[in-house]
């Protein structure tokens, strides 16, 4: 209801005694001493929410509850979004009248209005205090797609209710929000009948009336913020180890519910062994109506769209749920940077594939990550990880993800199996329901490693970029003692700043063993004497990339990404054939929309110069797709009835493919093709064409992956052959 109160209110209306929150105001650790990292201050929340979809519109009481304490501020400030509308305002269950002159509104920069009240001198240091405001309003910021040619971040949305659903988060803030402090909560909520609602913690009471469903929910864990959801659930729960787990999803998805309770159960096996007891009361996989992958406390936020593929991989459902220990129980300083992300896609999305998959699964997902960084962050974007908050763009995933996952695999390389495990529980144990950040974790491996770490810490957190290495020379000599034995001399080169490195080094014999050691680079350039039992036919220095560097484009194995990535890229697409071009729609559409670097050609594959090319279709015939696979030599082979990859062959009108070859006239750029051998193969495959960007090739039947793989790159700098 837009009436003169609401004007004034959003205008400048004060009152004269009420108070913000206090028990959070007493640091509840060493203050500001992060060297034991740090704890905010506790409030308890009581909301009382109504949320009438149909209206986009909620009517809520919040009561925020502060102890008695021996100080307090005189004065408090909390945050409300700027449409919702403060109806009444109590103290102790005695009403505040509003009377202008005794309390000031402003706006923040997102519009939303920070309340500062005073503190009334008739409350004693020793009573405790009751703080209520009712308010109420519409919240219609409707969830918008962000741009990226693949998923960087959800829809953006600072919060909205809707027939389509309810998604409330204090981003918007949509209770009074005090900053700079934690919160507990207990929340009442109604919603109609028909729907659910679902928040932090665990739902204690559930009722069904004619009035519409309660629910009421309780968080004692203190977190930062509170976000609340609602749709027409269908819930599915079973208990696993006294948790309870459980599943809300849309009707049309309910039938997914067993699937992801499975793989909630076996992640929650896995995780509770390596990190410790589960910290909350429950977890919910929750379906979202807008794209999302967000990790709550007690739940997990997944779009509908990622919901019906069953993303119950590591890289989904799994990183959501380690974010229930890092993130959501230990805390992250933002003041030295983001470093929960980059651990949790660790812990996820690598190492369980290493525990759980083939060795070579595991160097593929260390590939990735090598490749992910030095494509999307490059020279001229980089960014100390000290300075990585969130991901905006794909150079912050790049960095904020990527590179701080590789952080930690080469703390793990450098300090030992042992000692990092131990380290990593460690931080659980110290700093659960406290905040840490970089300097915590760098003193807690110090102390787990018995070393000084600090080097460590310095090179890959506080300096941008990595490092750039290439080998000089190389000189094999016999062993004029030995027969058998040869020395490998070797000299190594770092561009400036140097970086200190542990590297591995795989030695290939003729006997075809493999000889493995470790050498120390700690300065700009170095010569290095290796001793094999063998004779040797050729060095690589970390060929199974467990250190992050620096690479050149050509040291990429070709694939999608490596186009998408490129300064100017071209497409052609034969224009004059509709029935091929309507197949298509999906990725021209996804380029016109949120693309403008790219160059779009009609008619034959023609060289266009400091470019990568993307072929949709056979163009004019399928001798302007040979003319893209030359560079992949003798690995492709292509008719018009099959097409084969490495020998396997694949025929039929199901067939489609994404393929990917180094240009032959300049290897940094790469050529793409994307074709199948009927409209109908093609389109299945259209929709998520720019997921499938970490492979050289991929063949696809009926619109399923058969079968893929990574060609080798062009170059390498750290691998030689030796004579």
């Amino acid at each position: 209801m837009q009436n003169s109160k609401m004007k004034q209110t959003a205008s400048t209306i004060c009152w004269q005694q009420v108070l913000v929150g206090l028990f959070s105001f007493l640091m509840l650790s060493l203050g500001d001493d992060h060297s034991w990292g740090y704890q905010r201050v506790i409030y308890h929340h009581n909301l009382i929410v109504n949320i009438d979809p149909e209206q986009h519109s909620l009517m809520a009481t919040a009561t925020i509850q502060v102890n008695a304490q021996t100080s307090r501020p005189q004065m408090m400030q909390f945050s409300l979004n700027k449409n919702l509308v403060i109806d009444a305002i109590s103290l102790n269950e005695k009403p505040i009248s509003f009377e202008d002159g005794d309390t000031r509104t402003l706006e923040t920069e997102r519009d939303d209005h920070l309340y500062s009240i005073q503190l009334p001198d008739s409350i004693g240091l020793s009573t405790a205090i009751s703080l209520s405001i009712t308010y109420h309003g519409m919240i219609t910021d409707q969830p918008r797609a962000t741009p990226g040619l693949r998923f960087i971040k959800p829809d953006s949305t600072t919060g909205y209710i809707g027939p389509e659903g309810v998604y409330l988060t204090s981003e918007l803030p949509w209770y009074p929000k005090i900053a700079e402090t934690l919160g507990t909560f207990r929340v009442h909520t109604t919603v109609p009948l028909g729907w659910e609602t679902v928040t932090q913690g665990k739902e204690v009471n559930h009722l069904v009336s004619k009035d519409g469903v309660t629910s009421e929910w309780e968080s004692w864990v203190p977190s930062e913020e509170l976000t609340l959801v609602a749709n027409r659930f269908v819930k599915k729960e079973r208990l696993w180890n006294d948790i309870a787990i459980s599943t809300y999803l849309l009707f049309e998805h309910a039938s997914l519910a067993d699937q992801y309770l499975n793989a909630t159960a076996d992640y929650l096996d896995m995780y509770t062994a390596l990190l410790g007891p589960y910290p909350f009361r429950k977890f919910s996989v929750v379906e979202n109506f807008f794209p999302s992958g967000l990790g709550l406390p007690s739940f997990t936020l997944l779009g509908s769209r990622s919901i019906k593929r069953g993303y119950t991989q590591s890289y989904s459902l799994g990183h959501e749920i380690v974010h229930s220990w890092f993130g959501n129980w230990v805390l992250n300083d933002y003041s030295t940077g983001n470093w929960i992300e980059g651990l949790t896609t660790y812990l996820a999305n690598y190492y369980y594939e290493e525990v759980h998959e083939l060795k070579e699964i595991a160097l593929n997902k260390r590939k990735q990550m090598f490749f992910e960084y030095n494509l999307y962050g490059t020279n001229q974007d980089e960014y100390p990880v000290i300075r990585f908050h969130h991901k905006e763009e794909h150079i912050d995933n790049a960095i904020g993800y990527q590179k701080v996952a590789m952080i930690f695999h080469m703390l793990r390389q450098e300090v030992g199996e042992t000692a990092f495990f131990s380290g990593i529980r460690q931080l659980l144990r110290k700093y659960h329901e406290r905040y840490a950040g970089w300097r915590e974790i760098e003193k807690i491996f110090n102390q787990e490693s018995g070393r000084n770490l600090n080097w460590f810490f310095e090179q890959w957190v506080n300096r941008g970029g990595t490092p750039t290495l290439a080998i000089s020379h190389t000189n094999l000599q016999a062993d004029p003692h030995n027969s058998s034995q040869y020395f490998i001399h070797i000299t190594l080169k770092q561009l400036t700043p140097h970086y200190r490195l542990r590297l591995p080094v795989e030695v290939y014999l003729v006997n075809g063993k493999t000889y493995h050691t470790t050498i120390v680079l700690n300065q700009a350039k170095q010569i290095l004497t290796i001793a094999v039992p063998s004779q040797p036919m050729r060095l690589a220095i970390d060929p199974a990339m467990h250190v992050l560097r620096r690479l050149d484009r050509d040291q990429i194995p070709p694939m999608l990404n490596v186009w998408v990535t490129d300064r100017l890229k071209a497409v052609f697409l034969d224009w004059t054939n509709l029935q091929s071009t309507r197949a298509y729609t999906a990725v021209l559409q996804r380029l016109r929309s949120q693309t403008s670097d790219v160059i779009y050609r009609a008619g034959s594959l023609e060289y266009i110069l400091g470019t990568s090319s993307l072929m949709l279709g056979n163009v004019r015939s399928r001798t302007d797709q040979q003319k893209g696979l030359i560079g992949c030599g003798d690995s492709i082979k292509l008719d018009d009835t099959q097409i084969s990859v490495k020998g396997e062959k694949f025929e039929g009108p199901e067939i489609a493919w994404i393929l990917s070859c180094p240009d032959p006239e300049n290897p940094q750029h790469v050529m793409t093709m994307f074709d199948g051998f009927s409209p109908s193969a093609i389109s299945k495959v259209a929709r998520l064409f720019f997921f499938y960007g970490w492979d050289s090739y991929l063949i696809f039947n009926n619109g399923e992956v058969v079968a893929r793989g990574l060609f080798e790159p062009i170059s390498s700098n750290l691998e030689v052959v030796l004579q």
